[in-house]
């Protein structure tokens, strides 16, 4: 009895740890796995990268497991029957247990990539893949460690009746035999050594002859160096062939590969760098494309292969079912065969960009190595080679392009054009809606370029261009993404005052400017960009932005980081919160600018605080004190409350600084004034009365001898003894102001005048003259005449009438009277003769 209890524990045991291990709340039995639901409510198990050494058990509903790069030697256990993808690549599997794939009838994908798997029939027997009755793709690429007899184990391909993708290593002319027959689904055969391992010196007839079904072939990097004739012929499914980076193939056979795709249903054809690196340059003859003609290619890629010309009625061999063809990093020469580009009548795409590419001296050896065997035929290829090889391509001015009608896509991007871009005209009928001509050498654009109508991508990026006409884009009313970056516009933007330059761009979208040194923008340069979403401005010189952009109402995004912005203002701030109200979305990047914390900028930085959610990188913002203490913008809060103390001490301080500033000035202005004041009086009146400062007396043609100045108490003796003495008895022409001073004029215009039509101005001096504001006008008006106008030649003359004491004279008059430029009157009979004959003397022009 007590046996039987052991044997009903030990069952009972057993039963509940099995139990157990089926009951996880997990999708797999190792909880490291992660678990994600698909959407077939299904999960994936994802248990890669986790150095595991076992496979785990999973649950019913999951459909795909992922035990990629793990540490897995051996499946001990069969994999669940629900299974559809499973992905064990890069383990360290060397051989199967005969169960390995049991009851996996549902399983589509299997991948055994990277592991230690010989390709031989110990490892793949016959009935390893018996169950995989729905496999589809699958992949043995990097496991084939030995391929014996230059074959595949025959047998374990027969069960694989589904199989539609299969990935695998070609080593030393392998063979695909017989037993590839029976898989009449395989459609693609993926043998590229980028993948795996691929070496092939030959493709002879029979290397495909048992795979007949095939559509897409890729023999990419097979270091394949030959193509037999006919090796081909038998794949009339083909759509999609690879031979690129097959180097030693050169195109000697590619008139043998173009001659049996004629028979097949080709779409695609990749042949880039099928020519060796250094080797000779490439031209591609009407023998190698003629067979193209019967195709229905689609896509045609010649990459890197050093091509340099095709030979002429070449191009029109290409099939009218061409849309794209790519051309990539070859050695194009412009040549006659350009002219046959509009017999691309299908074309769509056009990638002509990296020609030209330089190469490091040291590798130059390569080229004596490779040598290219095909060379030009006798019908004038050469001479034209020759001709054109070492001459830059340059377009001419005003030059029409004919454009393949379909054409919708050009890119000449690095295709070492040196030229300026003048006016251009383009077939109307043109297709054309994307331009890509950047990194080239474009000094100017010029323009305008006519006929591109529909063209909505232009990249002229990166071009060294410094002149922009603003009539260049006058024609490209429908364009939405414009590239100007990465050039040196800034010296012609700025003088585009009334944004002539983008004013038919009423559909842009997309406007970048940055990398352009520009320092100064027009305000009005985006007036018309209505339909702007994004405009870049980063990376210049701005140190300001005063640009309007009111008009910009459904403007997304607009970048001026990286520019010389201390603040922004307050116009453009409204703008923007303006904007923002329109667009929830909008965006503003404004970071690596020398942003000031000072109280000028407190608006400005108020307002980033209050509007951060439409600032991208506001975190990444900075500005400065005026002491150099650098903050962030995480710390905005902090500046604002101190910059609110600061400010108001410093409106008190510059009020008193600005009011003494003030007074100091109107002081200083006032002394100026007064110091001057007849100078100023005299300029004025001689200005007002248009008189030149340069006088008469150069031609001494003076109206007056002399202008007598008195006061009205010494009106007898100025008149009555000057007339008498002077003008009656020594015939001197004296002016008065009772008799020659002109009526209805101001009285200082008549002295003024008076004094400059006068040879010398007579002072009557005495302390009435010296009491008279007038007299003294007189005084002053003469000795400024003196100086300014007769070169420092005295034009007054002193006559002591009254004796005077110094202490009443003013100092300038008391500096003639000390140098004695003064004559008393006598007032005695005999003295008196003596007095006027004197004043007579000095008054009389010098030659009489």
């Amino acid at each position: 009895m007590g046996s039987y209890n052991w044997i009903f524990f030990t069952f009972f045991g057993g039963f509940v740890a099995v139990m157990g291990t089926e009951s996880w709340n997990h999708c797999t039995s190792n909880p490291n796995c992660s678990c994600i639901l698909n959407s077939n409510k299904n999960y994936i198990a994802d248990c890669s990268n986790l150095a595991i050494t076992d496979v785990p058990r999973t649950r019913p509903d999951v459909d795909t497991l992922n035990l990629g790069h793990n540490r897995i030697r051996h499946i001990m256990h069969p994999f669940s029957p629900t299974l559809v993808d499973l992905d064990m690549s890069y383990n360290q599997l060397r051989n199967f247990t005969h169960d390995a794939f049991t009851n996996l009838k549902s399983l589509r994908t299997l991948n055994l990539e990277g592991n230690q798997l010989q390709m031989d029939e110990s490892i793949f027997t016959p009935e390893i893949f018996r169950d995989l009755k729905a496999l589809r793709v699958l992949n043995i690429k990097k496991t084939t460690m030995k391929v014996l007899n230059n074959s595949f184990p025959d047998k374990m391909w027969k069960h694989l009746s589904s199989l539609e993708t299969l990935r695998i290593d070609v080593i030393s002319s392998t063979q695909f035999g017989p037993q590839f027959l029976s898989l009449t689904s395989l459609t693609s055969l993926d043998v590229s050594g980028i993948s795996g391992f691929c070496s092939i010196e030959e493709i002879g007839e029979t290397f495909l002859k048992y795979l007949p079904h095939l559509e897409v072939l890729n023999l990419s990097s097979c270091q394949i160096k030959g193509f037999s004739a006919g090796a081909l012929i038998k794949q009339r499914n083909l759509t999609v062939l690879d031979i690129s980076y097959n180097e030693k193939l050169t195109f000697a056979c590619f008139a043998n590969i173009t001659s049996d795709l004629q028979s097949s249903k080709i779409k695609v054809f990749k042949a880039n760098k099928i020519h060796c690196t250094y080797g000779l340059g490439t031209v591609i003859q009407v023998r190698d494309v003629i067979h193209f003609w019967k195709t229905s290619l689609e896509e045609l890629h010649l990459e890197n292969n050093r091509i340099t010309l095709f030979e002429r009625y070449a191009i029109r061999y290409f099939p009218p079912t061409l849309r794209n063809m790519s051309l990539v990093q070859n050695k194009l020469e412009p040549s006659t065969y350009l002219m046959d580009v509009v017999f691309l009548t299908g074309m769509e795409l056009l990638d002509l960009s990296l020609q030209m590419e330089s190469r490091p001296l040291s590798k130059l050896i390569d080229a004596f190595i490779c040598q290219n065997p095909i060379l030009p035929s006798d019908n004038g290829i050469e001479r034209h080679y020759n001709k054109h090889n070492t001459e830059p391509f340059q377009m001419r001015d005003n030059i029409t392009v004919t454009l393949p009608r379909n054409l919708k896509t050009l890119i000449l991007r690095t295709s070492g054009i040196r030229l300026k871009l003048f006016k251009m005209l383009a077939n109307p009928s043109n297709q054309l809606t994307h331009v890509d001509l950047s990194q080239n050498v474009i000094t100017s654009f010029t323009g305008p370029i006519i006929g591109l109508n529909k063209l909505k991508y232009l990249d002229l990026s990166d071009c060294l261009c410094s002149s922009l006409s603003t009539g260049l884009f006058d024609f490209m009313t429908a364009l939405q993404v414009l590239k100007l970056n990465k050039n040196l516009l800034g010296f012609s933007l700025k003088d585009d005052l009334d944004g002539a330059t983008f004013k038919n761009l009423v559909n842009l979208q997309e406007l970048d400017l940055s990398d352009n040194r520009i320092q100064v923008l027009p305000a009005k340069l985006f007036k018309n960009l209505g339909k702007l979403k994004t405009l870049n401005l980063s990376s210049n010189f701005l140190t300001e932005w005063n640009v309007k952009i009111d008009n910009m109402w459904k403007l997304l995004k607009i970048d001026i980081s990286d520019n010389t912005i201390r603040q922004l203002s307050q116009d453009t701030t409204a703008s923007i919160v303006e904007i923002s109200k329109k667009n929830r979305h909008f965006q503003i990047f404004l970071a690596e600018n020398p942003f000031a914390c000072s109280c000028h900028s407190r608006h400005f930085l108020q307002w980033s605080s209050n509007n951060r959610k439409h600032i991208s990188d506001f975190y990444q913002m900075k500005c400065k004190l005026d002491n150099g203490t650098s903050f962030g913008f995480q710390d905005i809060e902090t500046v604002l409350r101190l910059l609110e103390v600061q400010c108001k001490n410093y409106q008190a301080l510059t009020f008193i600084i600005t009011s003494v500033i003030v007074c100091f000035v109107i002081i200083i202005v006032t002394g100026l004034v007064y110091r001057y004041r007849w100078k100023l009086r005299y300029l004025f009146y001689m200005t007002k009365n248009k008189y030149r400062l340069a006088s008469p007396i150069y031609q001494d043609t003076f109206t007056f001898d002399a202008f007598i100045s008195y006061a009205d108490e010494d009106r007898d003796f100025a008149l009555h003894e000057s007339i008498s003495q002077l003008e009656e008895s020594r015939g001197l022409r004296l002016c008065l102001d009772k008799r020659d001073f002109q009526p209805g004029t101001e009285i200082a215009a008549n002295i003024t005048e008076a004094i400059t039509k006068s040879r010398k101005t007579i002072i009557i001096l005495s302390n009435h003259f010296l009491n008279s504001y007038w007299c003294m006008y007189e005084f002053n008006m003469a000795r400024m005449e003196s100086i300014y106008t007769r070169n420092g030649k005295e034009v007054l003359f002193m006559v002591m009438y009254r004796h005077v004491t110094a202490k009443m004279l003013p100092l300038s008059m008391l500096a003639l009277v000390e140098s004695h430029s003064y004559i008393e009157f006598p007032d005695d009979p005999q003295g008196n003769l003596v007095f006027w004959d004197k004043v007579a003397e000095t008054c009389k022009k010098p030659s009489d």
